[in-house]
């Protein structure tokens, strides 16, 4: 392996990450603006490159993915669900903080790592596994939506419903369906799909504000870690160190098991073994259940990135 390409891809990352976090402790931004640069990444520049990356890739070779799609989706959403069943079987988590926990499992950080860890590694082609991911990050997510909404209205033990409200199922779907990191991945294989060239002057738009990606992404999420108060504990150690091993364990069963033979696999092993979704830390502060533990978490995950990625990397070699 090459130690220097590692170091090469992985000191960056560290490095706008040390930025955000000093400046959210500086209170340099507000938690609007904060929000402000995570949505510009992940509602804006993200959804540009995903799309631009996934009509990079060749038909023949995109039409081979449907096993490595769906043990994406299997390793995710159903990943998820098994989780939540699971962890509500305990007394002291069931409700919330199940599906939080759940979600924390199920889910990865590869919209916001993927690109700037595995391209200088694996090459640009690695931005198609990131959009691949990244389709089944979403839809999971809405899963998670519509339980946490209604956990919430039951423990609000309203006796009548309010007919303005929409159902808690509607709201999952409509987080889901109106979310860019969904479309992005589908619109860019439907163009691939249909025999589309995409002009280089329009691909080239969409890589303008695709390469504030990586930078913008990791600098929010330094925001969001200086925001929270760190907790260490063995439970946050152990939900680390399920979060960064679990999901990998499941998704590289299911490529043996289904026989998938793809050049993305090795890719989306790494990706799984990302630190946890930023989302899982905003549900938490907005549902207020395991907040100080989702973020401490995070940061755990995230350094363990300098681990993660070799040993992933190493595993799955040739």
């Amino acid at each position: 392996m090459n130690i220097g390409g590692l170091v090469g891809a992985l000191l960056p990352v560290f490095f706008v990450l040390a930025l955000g976090y000093i400046a959210g402790k500086r209170n340099s931004f507000d938690p609007d603006q904060a929000a402000g640069l995570s949505k510009l990444a992940l509602s804006f520049a993200l959804p540009a490159s995903l799309f631009v990356s996934m009509t990079d890739i060749r038909k023949d070779l995109l039409l081979q993915q449907g096993r490595l799609v769906l043990a994406l989706i299997l390793s995710h959403a159903g990943l998820f669900l098994v989780s939540w069943f699971a962890l509500g079987l305990v007394k002291s988590l069931r409700g919330t903080p199940a599906i939080i926990y759940a979600l924390m499992l199920s889910t990865s950080a590869t919209p916001v790592f993927g690109i700037a860890v595995l391209e200088p590694l694996l090459g640009p082609t690695s931005a198609g596994t990131v959009g691949l991911v990244a389709l089944a990050i979403n839809l999971t997510v809405p899963l998670a939506v519509v339980l946490l909404e209604m956990d919430a209205a039951a423990k609000q033990k309203q006796g009548a419903t309010d007919p303005s409200k929409p159902s808690a199922v509607l709201t999952g779907i409509s987080a889901g369906l109106k979310s860019p990191l969904l479309w992005a991945p589908i619109l860019g294989i439907a163009v691939v799909l249909a025999s589309i060239h995409l002009p280089a002057v329009v691909a080239s738009c969409f890589e303008l504000i695709g390469s504030a990606t990586s930078g913008v992404a990791v600098f929010a999420v330094g925001l969001v870690l200086a925001s929270h108060p760190v907790r260490l504990s063995p439970g946050v150690f152990a939900g680390s160190l399920a979060r960064v091993t679990i999901q990998s364990a499941i998704l590289f069963a299911l490529l043996h098991l289904l026989h998938v033979v793809s050049p993305f696999a090795r890719e989306a092993l790494v990706c799984c073994s990302f630190p946890l979704a930023t989302v899982v830390v905003l549900f938490a502060a907005r549902y207020k259940a395991a907040q100080s533990e989702s973020a401490s978490m995070l940061l755990i995950s995230t350094l363990a990135l300098a681990i993660t990625v070799p040993t992933i990397l190493w595993l799955s070699k040739g």
